[in-house]
């Protein structure tokens, strides 16, 4: 991810998630594991190919490569190096269609959708590009890995539509695609960000909030209703102390 658009972050806690979480075991959720405000982990992806994080209590890695149905090359070393520590979650870049994958909504559980029905493609293509996600994830990390918190990457900058009808759709695919697949999930953005994006959807997800605050203390001025833009709990919070990003468990 970046800094409020950047494909990897610090992470402190990789949070916490959706209320049904349904029989599927999961593995540990860090909010579950680690006192808010004094826990630190890192969230990587395609840019940090190579890179050795410092120490941490948990991560969350990114399973795409910037967009939907890309891959990030390197998840199985990240994944790996990750895990070595308590708590891993997951990430995946979502949009509405664009050009290069309009393709990718014509059919699924929408439906059939000719090229007018842009409501129906957008939902097609979230459902389809998290299922083409996990599938990756499950290729390259097994089935029982991936089954821990998913996190939708919702940035400006990414190919949405102009029309935030068609990017809730989008967004609602991804959700139903997790959820139906028994994955907790949540929202990385902003609400600058959400409501330019998606409108008034309030889906009710968890949040994780991006920030630009330079420590966790102001950082965590978001951890409150105010800040929550899906209707949902904000459960961490992104800052910048320098280098990587770091994020904060509310």
């Amino acid at each position: 991810m970046t800094r409020l658009g950047r494909s990897w972050v610090v992470i402190v806690a990789a949070v916490a998630c959706v209320a049904f979480m349904a029989a599927a075991p999961l593995t540990a959720r860090a909010s579950d594991l680690y006192p808010a405000g004094r826990s630190i982990g890192y969230d990587v992806s395609w840019p940090n190919c190579g890179s050795r994080p410092p120490a941490h209590q948990f991560a969350v890695v990114g399973v795409t490569g910037g967009h939907p149905f890309s891959a990030n090359p390197c998840l199985a070393a990240e994944f790996a190096t990750a895990r070595r520590h308590a708590a891993t979650e997951l990430y995946l870049n979502i949009t509405a269609p664009v050009a290069s994958h309009a393709a990718m909504g014509r059919t699924g559980p929408a439906g059939t959708c000719s090229s007018v029905q842009q409501l129906c493609r957008a939902y097609n293509y979230g459902y389809n590009a998290a299922r083409e996600a996990r599938a990756y994830a499950v290729r390259r990390l097994g089935d029982a890995a991936v089954r821990t918190t998913w996190w939708l990457d919702v940035e400006l900058g990414f190919g949405w539509s102009s029309s935030t009808a068609v990017n809730a759709r989008a967004i609602a695919g991804a959700l139903a695609y997790l959820r139906g697949h028994h994955f907790a999930t949540g929202i990385y953005s902003t609400t600058f960000q959400w409501r330019t994006i998606a409108g008034r959807y309030r889906p009710g997800s968890p949040i994780w909030y991006a920030t630009v605050s330079r420590s966790a203390i102001a950082a965590r001025r978001h951890c409150s209703t105010a800040s929550s833009f899906t209707g949902g709990p904000v459960r961490m919070v992104q800052y910048a102390p320098g280098g990587l990003d770091a994020d904060v468990i509310c």
